[in-house]
């Protein structure tokens, strides 16, 4: 239906037709007497259409909530005093309904330049009130969850980089007071940096989720062993919006969900000595193993099952070294530098029998 709005009838067809349709109403207020002139949208938001009582201030100031009404009795003061008026607050309507509304409000002043008179809107925002409860009520929801998971959670930009801090372990909001600027430098171990960027950077690249391990710096100057993993948010393009991570000690992971210790395999032995910088002779030094049989090891990509007690002691060389060998919770095998690399071992600073291993 096609609705013609012309001439003075046409002014109030419209304007009822806007009160109607966002449940709002205007008003003008004789702040010297203290009368009202309420257009049909007032009483209809405050329930008294054909009920015969005057638009006057008091009624208006009745019908707010009570324990809203105290807030609001500096209206007119405020009004006098040449400032505009914005609030929100509950009504409670002829028929017991509770909405909130705003109201909007400015002074007129009269020929004396002072204001005797004001005018304003009011228009129901209870919908949007709702909202704003249920958004709250999933925030508080969300820090619980982060206090309970004991987490740290992080956003970056499409391009990689960290954008913001939303918590830190056990629900503490991050003070930037004396950290203006934040980045994966100040939250990374300098040992670990390298390592994690190259997984972020394969993680951005290939806009796949992220998974790594690593050391985190926390406000306080501790260290924590953590496994940080984060995933893209799309837009309805289809484009990355954002990154949102989080980061969480091993600890913890380990404690809820236990998991048997991940096995060796020939790819993190030669990861492991490219860290080092070591050949095969020297971690043969170092683990008492003979180089052929190191060799045969980092031929097999998977586990090491037929070198248990050779694996063992080449894990541990590589570890006191400074290299070691991690696993995810999904049981994928990675290697990362534990310390600044040591000084390659020697036949000499191990003693009698070790010329025997490294000549095989």
């Amino acid at each position: 239906m096609l609705i013609l709005f012309e001439g003075t009838l046409g002014a109030r067809q419209t304007q009822r037709f806007v009160e109607e349709m966002l449940h709002a109403g205007h008003w003008s207020w004789d702040l010297d007497s203290g009368s009202m002139q309420w257009s049909r949208g007032v009483l209809d938001l405050l329930g008294l259409e054909g009920t015969g009582v005057a638009p006057t201030s008091s009624a208006f100031m009745d019908a707010i909530h009570p324990d809203d009404r105290n807030a609001q009795s500096d209206l007119e003061q405020m009004l006098r005093d040449s400032i505009a008026i914005e609030r929100e607050f509950r009504i409670v309507n002829s028929s017991g309904r509770v909405r909130w509304i705003a109201v909007k409000a400015e002074p007129i002043a009269g020929p004396s330049g002072n204001p005797n008179r004001a005018v304003g809107i009011c228009y129901d925002v209870t919908k949007h009130r709702e909202e704003l409860q249920l958004m709250n009520r999933h925030q508080r929801r969300l820090e619980g969850v982060y206090r309970l998971a004991n987490l740290l959670i992080w956003t970056a930009k499409p391009d990689g980089s960290l954008r913001e801090i939303l918590c830190w372990k056990g629900g503490e909001k991050l003070d930037r007071s004396d950290r203006p600027a934040i980045g994966w430098d100040s939250l990374i171990h300098p040992d670990d940096l390298a390592s994690f960027s190259a997984s972020w950077t394969t993680a951005v690249e290939t806009r796949q989720p992220l998974l790594v391990q690593h050391r985190l710096l926390t406000p306080d100057g501790a260290e924590h062993d953590c496994w940080s993993r984060a995933v893209p948010i799309l837009d309805p393009q289809g484009d990355i919006q954002e990154w949102i991570g989080s980061s969480r000690n091993i600890e913890d992971i380990d404690l809820l969900f236990p998991r048997k210790p991940g096995k060796p395999t020939g790819t993190q032995v030669r990861a492991a000595r490219a860290i080092l910088g070591w050949s095969v002779k020297e971690l043969a030094l170092a683990s008492r193993v003979s180089q052929g049989t190191i060799r045969g090891m980092e031929a097999i990509d998977g586990p090491l099952q037929r070198y248990a007690a050779e694996a063992a002691a080449i894990q541990t060389a590589l570890f006191n070294a400074g290299a070691e060998f991690t696993f995810s919770p999904d049981g994928e095998p990675g290697v990362r530098p534990r310390k600044p690399r040591p000084r390659a071992p020697t036949v000499a600073s191990l003693g009698p029998g070790a010329d025997r291993i490294c000549s095989k």
